[in-house]
């Protein structure tokens, strides 16, 4: 199928490469059909891209790999709207911001993470309830900076 998009073009995208959001996402009720594209050199953030309309791209990230430690138990309700029998099946994405174009303050949004069912390509974001995470955890904090400098230095965007 061909999908017009705003910062890719029209790009070919295989069918099966669509990923359905019955519900849509938060914000994104109405929008039901998304795909995943590289972010080019960039190894793990990706664009979670709208089938349905072409100026809505969510930068995503796979949380594992910048927060040691991050651990999602998904609500048995959610599970069954997923049809996630397997856990092998789920792939655990985040949002990710990136305020004032300042990439350094990016935040990743790790209280309510996309699930994907990748054998059937069905997806929902997932909130987590009573967890100890927030909707913004900066995703480069600084080495040598205190998180009152990160903070100050990103307008108080993060954690």
């Amino acid at each position: 199928m061909q999908v017009k998009t705003t910062r890719f073009g029209t790009l070919e995208i295989d069918d099966e490469k669509i990923i359905s959001f019955p519900a849509g996402l938060p914000g994104f009720e109405k929008l039901h059909r998304f795909f995943i594209l590289p972010v080019e050199k960039s190894e793990h953030i990706q664009w979670l891209q709208s089938a349905d309309k072409p100026e809505i791209a969510l930068l995503v990230i796979d949380p594992f790999q910048y927060f040691k430690g991050y651990s999602v138990e998904i609500p048995e309700p959610d599970l069954k709207y997923l049809q996630l029998e397997n856990p092998a099946d789920a792939l655990v994405l985040t949002t990710i911001t990136v305020p004032h174009n300042k990439p350094g303050c990016a935040t990743a949004n790790l209280v309510a993470p996309i699930v994907i069912n990748t054998g059937q390509n069905k997806a929902k974001q997932v909130i987590l309830n009573g967890s100890p995470y927030t909707t913004k955890h900066y995703l480069f904090p600084g080495a040598k900076e205190t998180k009152q400098q990160e903070e100050k230095a990103c307008g108080g965007e993060g954690l």
